[in-house]
């Protein structure tokens, strides 16, 4: 496999993660029949998945670039479909909670060690096309998911993770091995000098860049989760009609995540991270306006794009944040990001079942802490290069 296809592959593996997160954000009146539990209770099926992607992410970079990245990721993606096909069998709620368990695990060892692998291949004026493109392939995921679970829950719900547990094996199948890897996914990040540690991610701007992920996933690029709900019990649209408004926020967000990779490079990470927030929190603001399918769809649109350029920005900050452990930077801000889904997953759907609005409102609010901890880490591509 040469070296191009091999990127669009990493690409393509992107959008496992949020494929395997959100497909089942249209399916909720079918899950709470299935297991007989609560929306709330549900809420523990998001959390059981992210809560341990989150955990094992301060980890799993930094594991990754000491021991190889092509001797974990093609496993862990072969797991991974295993764990999603256990999701489409489990017989009771119990088991499908493990089986989300064991999803969010192995997507640790996926999800960073893909954009590491990519990133280093470029120079830092470049980062942000490459994770804008990689963004493009999160937001594939993000864009099948819906459709996906939308026509299974009108059929079957269970066939939405057994196609996507065929679709992780197929990536498992075409990834190189070791041995045939050449660059990228399949060496190293190190093979000179003192392996990367975790204490070189422990440093004031590396945290702060860690708490915007978080309290941008918390807040307002968490605002996914509620459209879903939103548009099943609020506007009351079938499965497959929640699945073509969801498409249309991830469609936006894939056609956003390159062209904003372009203006981060001329912008500098910190201004566009800046920039993002503020539209992402106040397009979000909006959403409890929406009282009709075509409201909804046309705002969510809108504010689907603007939370995928907050996603392109931080990861390229992340990227260029500690070039002595890329991998480690990455997994480590991406783990305080899925775990404010995780925590957003279960605090979130309690308090919409109260009041949708203020749902929104106070997920909007937490956007303007992110925008504090952005700028006071003082990171910027521009500067890093």
């Amino acid at each position: 496999m040469n070296g191009e296809w091999r990127r669009v592959l990493l690409y393509i593996a992107g959008s496992m993660g949020p494929l395997g997160t959100f497909v089942m954000l249209p399916m909720f009146p079918e899950l709470r029949t299935a297991y007989t539990v609560t929306t709330g209770q549900l809420g523990w099926a998001l959390w059981c998945y992210l809560l341990p992607f989150a955990g094992l992410l301060l980890v799993s970079g930094t594991i990754a670039d000491r021991w190889g990245r092509s001797r974990i990721l093609r496993p862990a993606i072969a797991l991974y479909a295993v764990a999603t096909a256990g999701c489409a069998i489990a017989p009771s709620y119990l088991w499908f909670l493990v089986a989300r368990v064991a999803q969010g695990s192995m997507n640790a060892f996926i999800t960073p060690l893909l954009l590491a692998a990519l990133t280093e291949s470029v120079a830092a004026s470049g980062v942000g096309r490459i994770v804008g493109r990689y963004a493009a392939g999160q937001a594939l995921g993000q864009l099948m998911a819906p459709i996906l679970g939308g026509l299974s829950a009108d059929v079957n719900w269970r066939l939405a993770f057994l196609g996507t547990a065929v679709i992780g094996a197929v990536i498992a199948l075409l990834m190189p091995k070791p041995a045939d890897a050449g660059t990228g996914a399949g060496t190293p990040a190190r093979t000179l000098g003192a392996p990367p540690r975790m204490r070189t991610l422990l440093r004031r701007p590396m945290l702060l860049l860690a708490a915007t992920a978080l309290l941008s996933a918390l807040g307002p690029i968490g605002a996914r989760v509620l459209v879903g709900l939103s548009s099943r019990d609020v506007i009351g649209l079938t499965g497959f009609g929640a699945g073509l408004l969801l498409f249309a926020g991830g469609a936006a967000g894939m056609a956003a995540a390159p062209l904003w990779g372009i203006v981060l490079d001329r912008w500098g990470g910190r201004q566009a991270a800046t920039v993002a927030i503020a539209v992402c929190s106040g397009l979000v603001a909006m959403l409890p306006a929406a009282r009709s399918t075509w409201t909804l769809a046309v705002i969510w649109f809108v504010a689907g794009a603007a939370t995928q350029t907050v996603v392109v920005s931080f990861q390229s900050l992340a990227s260029v944040a500690a070039p002595d452990n890329r991998a480690g930077a990455l997994s480590f801000t991406l783990s305080h990001r899925f775990a404010g889904h995780a925590v957003g997953s279960v605090v979130w759907l309690p308090v919409f079942t109260v009041s949708p609005t203020f749902a929104y409102l106070a997920s909007a609010a937490i956007g303007v802490l992110a925008l504090v901890t952005v700028l006071a880490s003082g990171l910027n591509t521009r500067e890093l290069r």
